[in-house]
């Protein structure tokens, strides 16, 4: 008699920063670029400021300052989003982790299991990325968002096969053969 394993993980993901990153890149530098043209346009850019410590540089690379700061800061959001979230699909639920500091698991069985939708912006159709929010029966905490999933669409078939089977319980006596 062979035994089914029903913690076997079938699929497990963090939510796919890498398409935003690079377009959030791309536009603080596109941005950035256009803003220093700007200055040295105005003849404004090799001017300094007259307080002691910021005489220091000149307006454009304080400029240059500022955008670098803004990018790290635009990024900060995303890398705490996938450090702090794993979702796992098991053969026989969906589990979401999320938290650094304090830890949270939510477990999704079959039976619990309510409606699934794919969210695709039109970049995220472009990139082949979206969010899945999976909605249970349970009144409190009613819906999850898997947030930034690489190829939501096939994911999300993933998740409905798993969730489309019921989970039938025996009470008492032998399992039939």
């Amino acid at each position: 008699m062979a035994s089914t394993d029903s913690n076997a993980i079938i699929w497990r993901g963090k939510p796919w920063i890498t398409p935003i990153v690079i377009v959030r890149t791309v536009v603080v530098i596109v941005v950035a670029v256009l803003v220093a043209w700007l200055e040295l346009f105005l003849g404004v850019a090799n001017l300094a400021f007259d307080l002691p410590i910021i005489s220091i540089m000149p307006v454009v690379l304080w400029t240059a300052l500022v955008f670098f700061l803004a990018w790290v800061f635009s990024l900060m959001h995303l890398l705490l989003l996938r450090a702090s979230s794993t979702y796992i699909l098991h053969s026989d639920s969906l589990e979401i982790r999320s938290g650094i500091l304090t830890s949270k698991s939510f477990v999704v069985s079959a039976s619990g299991f309510a409606d699934l939708e794919v969210v695709r912006t039109v970049l995220g159709r472009i990139l082949e990325s979206g969010d899945i929010i999976i909605r249970t029966q349970s009144e409190t905490d009613a819906e999850r968002r898997i947030q930034r999933i690489r190829e939501p669409l096939e994911v999300a078939d993933q998740i409905r096969k798993v969730m489309a089977h019921p989970i039938v319980r025996l009470e008492g006596g032998q399992p039939p053969k």
